[in-house]
C-alpha cells in the first residue's frame, strides 16, 4: 500500500527557518554599511553644494562673511543632510573670514553613522 505525503515534516521547516536565519544575520549588517556609506557620500555631496553656493556669495562682495547655511529660502543652501528626508547630519559653516571658510558636517543626534567632516576653501576635506 502507498501513502501520499501532504505538507511538510516539522524538521523541513525548522531547517528552512534555521537557513533563513543565517542568511538574514549576514545580510542585515552588510545592509547597514551599504546605507551608512550612502548618508555619508549624500553629506560630501551636501557640502560641494554648499561650496558651490558659497562662491557664488564671494562673487557678489568678495568676502565670505555674513554668508549663512540654514533652513531659511534666503540662505545659500541647506542645514541637513539629506535636505529632503530624515536628516542624517548637521551642516553648519563655523568659520567666514574675508577670503576662506569651513563647512562642517556633524552627524545627527541619535545617529551613528560616519564622522564628522570639515570641507574647507580650498576644496580639502578632512574627517576628525
Amino acid at each position: 500500500m502507498k501513502t501520499l505525503s501532504r505538507g511538510y515534516s516539522l524538521i523541513e521547516l525548522m531547517v528552512v527557518v534555521a537557513i533563513v536565519g543565517i542568511i538574514s544575520a549576514i545580510a542585515y549588517p552588510s545592509y547597514q554599511s551599504y546605507t551608512c556609506d550612502t548618508f555619508v557620500a549624500q553629506a560630501v555631496a551636501d557640502m560641494r553644494v554648499c561650496s558651490l553656493r558659497l562662491e557664488q556669495y564671494y562673487s557678489d562682495g568678495f568676502t565670505y562673511v555674513g554668508a549663512t547655511i540654514d533652513a531659511t529660502t534666503s540662505s545659500r543652501c541647506s542645514n541637513q543632510s539629506p535636505a529632503d528626508s530624515a536628516k542624517k547630519f548637521d551642516i553648519t559653516l563655523p568659520l567666514a573670514t574675508v577670503s576662506n571658510y569651513t563647512i562642517r558636517a556633524t552627524p545627527a543626534t541619535g545617529q551613528s553613522c560616519g564622522g564628522t567632516m570639515e570641507l574647507s576653501a580650498d576644496g580639502a576635506l578632512t574627517t576628525l
